[in-house]
């Protein structure tokens, strides 16, 4: 194994033996259990029908709110980043909108729609958007305007200069936004689930913690945790393929 994984994955070890010392010794409360019972019931459900229809459930929020909140980021980025007009109208929108938490939103979208999947989506999507607008208009104005004027001089039209020229200029910045993306998407779906007791991972979560099943609570946690991780791993492999060919991505492979 490479220095480089052995690493982390030593210090998670020494960090889970802590832990099950500590709670073994009584030093941690009751609501904290040993790691040792955690791993005990993922061991135990892992077959279980309820929670994988919760893991569907987020993992379907999640994707529907990513596809959203991606297309319509990397649209009114590029637009914000070519239009001046357009930069001029939707700047202070966004400027006064992206700092506000999507959370903020739950009630008001609670009391219009129930709670529904909807609600989840919409304001995950929200979420996501954000990032996406910003990486897209970043690499649009970082687009080496040499290339930009050399392909007009070219001949090339607009369409045609935004595929060969922009497109391929801004891919490390919309790849590097869809992988933000995907974290606060997925960490916003859990907690308005949570929050909005929407069917999911994260209303599983809370059953469990209001009926004091702790080890199951943190074992939900421990689940939800490894999706992230597997699905940034997942964004970052189809990143390092799209891109095998920037130079930040070559010296990688070398």
């Amino acid at each position: 194994m490479k220095p480089i994984i052995l690493l982390p994955v030593l210090t998670s070890a020494a960090l889970l033996a802590v832990w099950e010392a500590l709670s073994a010794s009584g030093t941690l409360p009751p609501e904290i259990p040993p790691i040792s019972e955690i791993g005990r019931w993922l061991v135990t459900n892992l077959d279980s029908a309820n929670l994988w229809t919760s893991i569907g459930q987020t993992l379907g929020h999640w994707a529907v709110a990513l596809l959203a909140g991606v297309a319509i980021g990397a649209v009114v980025g590029a637009a914000m980043a070519a239009i001046p007009i357009v930069n001029e109208l939707l700047l202070g929108t966004v400027e006064f909108f992206r700092p506000i938490p999507v959370v903020v939103y739950l009630p008001i979208m609670l009391l219009l729609l129930g709670a529904t999947s909807g609600v989840v989506v919409s304001l995950a999507a929200t979420a996501a958007l954000w990032p996406m607008l910003l990486q897209t208009f970043y690499g649009v104005r970082d687009v080496d305007p040499v290339a930009r004027d050399t392909a007009r001089v070219f001949g090339l039209t607009t369409p045609q200069r935004w595929i060969w020229v922009t497109a391929p200029s801004i891919l490390p910045y919309f790849s590097t936004g869809v992988r933000i993306a995907s974290t606060i998407t997925l960490l916003v779906a859990i907690a308005l689930e949570l929050i909005g007791a929407v069917p999911g991972l994260g209303n599983t979560l809370g059953t469990y913690a209001t009926n004091g099943v702790y080890e199951a609570m943190y074992g939900v946690v421990v689940l939800t945790g490894l999706l992230g991780v597997g699905l940034n791993a997942v964004f970052e492999r189809l990143e390092r393929r799209a891109l095998r060919w920037h130079a930040s991505h070559r010296h990688r492979m070398t």
